[in-house]
């Protein structure tokens, strides 16, 4: 299993789950990529918030399996508890959010099964930088996939030519110090 970055929409993908990020003290305060989901498939969006049981601590991940039969051809919702509109952070404690959460979804993607999920680059309400969020889920993936080899493979979009090219020239210059 591997990491890759993808220039296209979340929801072309072709994985088994996809990470939503919502504020987990109450209904209604999902991210944006959660709302575009929902006007995607909205009858998966109201399984969802049916199942959904609040509060999801700052952090931490659920899974919710919908039925098969709806139109949507994801299986498993990873819900990210990822965003805050009440508390200041420091960027440290942003990073630590989202690694927590990263790590328990691929905790249960591999305890399912999983072989891919999807995600967009997890800036959270706090608009972290797209090459500091990038290269927290980078190592954050790389500590769960050293201590196990089924990790599921992590595909991460990114649908803005500018954002995409930003994270490629990263990458490269960041192998570049490496060397």
């Amino acid at each position: 299993m591997s990491i890759d970055l993808l220039h296209k929409n979340l929801f072309d993908g072709l994985d088994e789950g996809v990470i939503l990020t919502i504020d987990g003290t109450a209904s209604g305060m999902e991210g944006n990529l959660a709302r575009a989901f929902s006007r995607l498939y909205p009858d998966a969006w109201d399984e969802i918030n049916y199942k959904l049981k609040y509060p999801v601590p700052l952090g931490t991940a659920i899974v919710i399996e919908i039925n098969p039969d709806l139109k949507c051809h994801y299986k498993f919702f990873f819900l990210a508890s990822t965003l805050n509109h009440l508390l200041v952070l420091t960027e440290q404690e942003k990073l630590n959010v989202l690694s927590n959460a990263l790590r328990q979804v691929l905790a249960i993607g591999e305890a399912r099964g999983i072989q891919s999920i999807g995600t967009a680059v997890l800036t959270g309400g706090w608009r972290l930088p797209i090459e500091v969020a990038f290269d927290q889920i980078c190592k954050t993936y790389s500590i769960a996939k050293a201590v196990s080899s089924t990790t599921p493979k992590l595909n991460i979009y990114v649908r803005e030519t500018n954002e995409y090219e930003h994270l490629n020239n990263y990458i490269l210059r960041t192998a570049a110090s490496e060397n």
